[in-house]
C-alpha cells in the first residue's frame, strides 16, 4: 500500500511540473465537456501534441448547381505541426505548379517556382492555409487561445444522429479571422464523434459541412470524407457544393525546413 502511495505521489508530481496544457483552457460546462469527449474519441490530446508532421493528399471537388463537377484538384499537403506551425500546400493544374506556402509568420504563393506578390495572391495563400489547418485539425483546434465555447442544446442532424451542439466564437485578433467568423460544431451525444460544422462565413453566408468515413491514423482518428453544402443561418442545408477527400494521411514523415520558407528557396 506505502509503494502503490508513493508512486501515486510521484506521478502527482510530474503531472504538476508538466504544467497546464491546451486542454485546460477549455471551460469547465457543458460545452467544454463535449469538446473533451470529441478529443478523446479523435485519440486524446496526448496523442495529437505528440505528432511534429502530417502529409496528406486532398481531393477536392467543386459541383455546380445541378451536380455536375465544376472542377476537381489533387493537393499534397504538409504541415509542421511543431515546435512551430507552418504548412506548404502544392498541386498542379492547366500546365503550372502551383504552391501556398505559411511560414507561420507570412505566407506566399508559387507559380511555376515565382513568388506572386500580389496582394490577391498573398490572400488566397493566407486564406487557404490557415482554413485547410484549421478544419484538419478539428477538435483539437477548439482549445486554442481566445475561443469562447458556448453549449447550444441537441439537435438530430438530417441523418438521425442526435447531437450535442457547440457555438464557437473568437476574440477580435485571435487566429486568422478572430471576432469575425462563427463556427457551431456538432458532436454525437453517444460516442462524441464530431459529425458536422455550421460556418458564418459572413454576415449573410453560411455553410453547412458534413465529416464522414473515419478512419485511424497512428492513434489520431480523423473524417477522411467531407460534404461541403450551401445553408441558411438556421443549419439547414441547401445544394452540395464541395467535396473533399483525405488519402494517404501520413504523421511524423520527414519535412525539411527548406519547405517552408520565404521567399521559396
Amino acid at each position: 500500500m506505502m509503494k502503490h502511495r508513493a508512486w501515486s505521489m510521484v506521478a502527482v508530481l510530474l503531472g504538476l511540473a508538466a504544467g497546464p496544457t491546451p486542454m485546460d483552457r477549455l471551460p469547465r460546462d457543458k460545452a467544454g465537456e463535449i469538446v473533451r469527449r470529441g478529443i478523446e474519441f479523435a485519440g486524446g490530446w496526448n496523442t495529437w501534441a505528440g505528432k511534429k508532421t502530417v502529409q496528406f493528399r486532398q481531393i477536392t471537388r467543386r459541383f455546380r448547381r445541378d451536380g455536375t463537377v465544376e472542377r476537381q484538384r489533387e493537393q499534397l499537403h504538409r504541415y509542421r505541426l511543431q515546435p512551430g506551425f507552418a504548412i506548404r500546400i502544392d498541386w498542379e493544374e492547366n500546365g503550372k505548379k502551383f504552391g501556398l506556402i505559411n511560414n507561420g509568420r507570412f505566407s506566399t504563393k508559387v507559380v511555376n517556382g515565382v513568388e506572386d506578390l500580389s496582394t490577391d495572391a498573398g490572400r488566397e495563400a493566407r486564406n487557404a492555409t490557415f482554413e485547410s489547418e484549421y478544419v484538419f485539425a478539428m477538435p483539437f483546434k477548439l482549445t486554442d487561445a481566445g475561443a469562447h465555447l458556448e453549449s447550444i442544446g441537441p439537435a438530430k442532424l438530417s441523418d438521425g444522429t442526435l447531437a450535442d451542439r457547440v457555438r464557437v466564437t473568437y476574440d477580435k485578433g485571435v487566429g486568422d479571422a478572430g471576432g469575425l467568423h462563427t463556427w457551431t460544431f456538432s458532436f454525437d451525444s453517444k460516442s462524441g464523434r464530431l459529425c458536422a460544422d455550421h460556418f458564418k462565413r459572413e454576415p449573410a453566408k453560411f455553410d453547412f459541412t458534413e465529416y464522414l468515413e473515419e478512419k485511424s491514423f497512428d492513434g489520431i482518428r480523423l473524417a477522411t470524407k467531407r460534404l461541403g453544402y450551401a445553408a441558411d443561418a438556421a443549419g439547414k442545408k441547401g445544394p452540395r457544393i464541395s467535396e473533399t477527400i483525405y488519402e494517404d494521411v501520413r504523421f511524423d514523415v520527414p519535412l525539411e525546413d527548406r519547405l517552408f520558407q520565404i521567399p521559396p528557396q
